[in-house]
C-alpha cells in the first residue's frame, strides 16, 4: 500500500493536480513505482517523513487556481447540492484517508473540501479519480463515466442509491445557469439569473462496466430493460402506486425486475 501512496503523490505532482484519472499502466507510473521500492531511494526517504494517509489525501486535493468557474451571484438558486459544508470521509478504494467537510458544486461537478466547517478556511477541490469516493450521511459519492439519454459519454459525480444483486442504481444531481433577461417592456417583469436543478438516474449491471441513464417514460423503460412480461411489471407498479420518477419507487422496481 505504501508504494501506491508514493506513486499517487508523484504522479499527481507531475500533472500539477490536473484532475486526470491515475493510469497505472503508464510508463512514468511504473518507473515511479519501481523507484519507490528501492531501499535508500530519495523518494522513499522523502516519504518516511510523512504520514502516508495524509500524503495521499493532500495529493488528492488541488488548490484554487484563481479561475472563476461558476456564477456566485445568481439571484435564484445555488450552484451547490449542499450549500453548507457537511461532514464526510474520503476513501481510496476501501482505504479511509481522512475525515473532512465537503460540499458538492453541482454546476462545476466538483467536490470542495475543508478540514473544518469554518468560514475562514479556504476550500480545496477533490481530484477526480474513479478510485476515490466520498462517504457521507447521504450515501457514497463516486466519480464515474456514464452514458446519457442520447448515448453520449460523460463523466461526473454520482450518488450510489442502491446496490442489489443484479444492478447498481445511481443518481446524478446537476445544475444549469440561466443569464438574467431585462424586461422587454414596462408590462412584464425582468427574468432573474438562476440555477435550475436537474436529477437523472443511471444503472449498471453488476457483471458489466457500462453505466447508462434510465429512461423515466414507461415504454422506453421497458425497452431498456428488455422486460419479457411487461404486463406483470405494469401491474406491479400500478398495484403498488409506484412512480419511475420517485427514487424510492425506482429502487423497488429494479429490485422487482432483478428478482
Amino acid at each position: 500500500m505504501k508504494t501506491l501512496f508514493h506513486t499517487l503523490v508523484i504522479m499527481l505532482g507531475i500533472s500539477s493536480l490536473s484532475g486526470q484519472v491515475l493510469n497505472t499502466s503508464n510508463e512514468q507510473v511504473q518507473v515511479a513505482l519501481s523507484n519507490a521500492q528501492v531501499e535508500g531511494s530519495p523518494l522513499a526517504n522523502f516519504f518516511q517523513k510523512r504520514t502516508p494517509m495524509m500524503d495521499i489525501l493532500n495529493a488528492l486535493v488541488k488548490d484554487d487556481d484563481g479561475i472563476v468557474r461558476h456564477y456566485v451571484g445568481a439571484e435564484v438558486g445555488s450552484a451547490y447540492a449542499n450549500d453548507d459544508f457537511q461532514p464526510g470521509q474520503v476513501f481510496y478504494n476501501d482505504e479511509k484517508l481522512g475525515d473532512v467537510h465537503y460540499r458538492l458544486n453541482a454546476y462545476n461537478d466538483e467536490i470542495e473540501l475543508k478540514k473544518t466547517a469554518l468560514d475562514e478556511e479556504k476550500p480545496l477541490a477533490l481530484i477526480k479519480n474513479e478510485e476515490v469516493k466520498m462517504v457521507t450521511e447521504n450515501g457514497e459519492i463516486v466519480f464515474r463515466t456514464f452514458l446519457d439519454d442520447k448515448n453520449k459519454s460523460n463523466e461526473g459525480y454520482l450518488y450510489v442509491l442502491d446496490e442489489g444483486e443484479k444492478y447498481i442504481l445511481y443518481k446524478r444531481l446537476y445544475k444549469k445557469f440561466s443569464e438574467p433577461k431585462p424586461a422587454a417592456n414596462s408590462m412584464v417583469s425582468p427574468i432573474p439569473s438562476r440555477f435550475t436543478d436537474y436529477v437523472a438516474y443511471y444503472y449498471q449491471e453488476k457483471e458489466g462496466n457500462q453505466i447508462v441513464e434510465i429512461p423515466l417514460k414507461t415504454n422506453k423503460f421497458l425497452k431498456e430493460f428488455y422486460v419479457d412480461n411487461s404486463k406483470v411489471l405494469k401491474e406491479f407498479m400500478k398495484s403498488n402506486d409506484l412512480d419511475l420518477e420517485n427514487e424510492t419507487d425506482l429502487v423497488k422496481i429494479l429490485q422487482f425486475i432483478a428478482d
